[in-house]
């Protein structure tokens, strides 16, 4: 396993912490970089000594927050100091709560992208049911129309007067 950056975190000047580089001992309040190593084991390192081991990591974001260095709280920068893999645990809580919160929101925006999709397909059928049928519409079905006008109503649909009777069959036969 290759070592990962964790997180990128600072604390008040008067609380800082000592970096774990073999030989540094230097107290760090800005930029503290937390790594986890190949081994499994965490270190917490100043940005000089971040660099000189870990270059490789120096272009890269942290799994948790940004590159800018969160602040942490009292009890966090104890945990820090105390107990690091508690807070690394604290980091990927609230990273798994962000992610649940910004699913929860995609799903719900697709959710009304898909409702405002489904209206819309809605509408437009039914503008299309609304609008009346074209000539050529009408012509395509007349027959079917007026042969329907002779059977239900026992009357001839091409006399005066049974036009308007032989369109509303023609409509029933497109659908509208």
């Amino acid at each position: 396993m290759i070592s990962q950056l964790l997180a990128v975190v600072e604390v008040d000047k008067a609380d800082r912490v000592v970096c774990q580089a073999v030989g540094c001992g230097h107290g760090v309040f800005r930029r503290i970089h937390v790594v986890r190593h190949g081994d499994g084991s965490l270190g917490v390192y100043g940005s000089d000594c971040f660099g000189k081991l870990f270059g490789q990591l120096a272009n890269k974001a942290p799994q948790y927050g940004s590159g800018d260095g969160r602040e942490l709280t009292p009890e966090e920068r104890l945990m820090l100091a105390e107990n690091t893999e508690r807070l690394v645990a604290q980091f990927e809580a609230e990273y798994q709560a962000l992610a649940a919160q910004e699913r929860l929101r995609r799903e719900q925006q697709e959710m009304v992208e898909r409702a405002a999709q489904e209206r819309a397909e809605r509408l437009r059928a039914e503008a299309e049911r609304r609008r009346p049928p074209a000539p050529a519409e009408i012509a395509s079905v007349e027959r079917a129309a007026k042969a329907l006008v002779r059977q239900k109503f026992n009357v001839d649909p091409d006399a005066p007067g049974w036009r308007g009777l032989v369109l509303v069959e023609a409509r029933k036969l497109l659908g509208r």
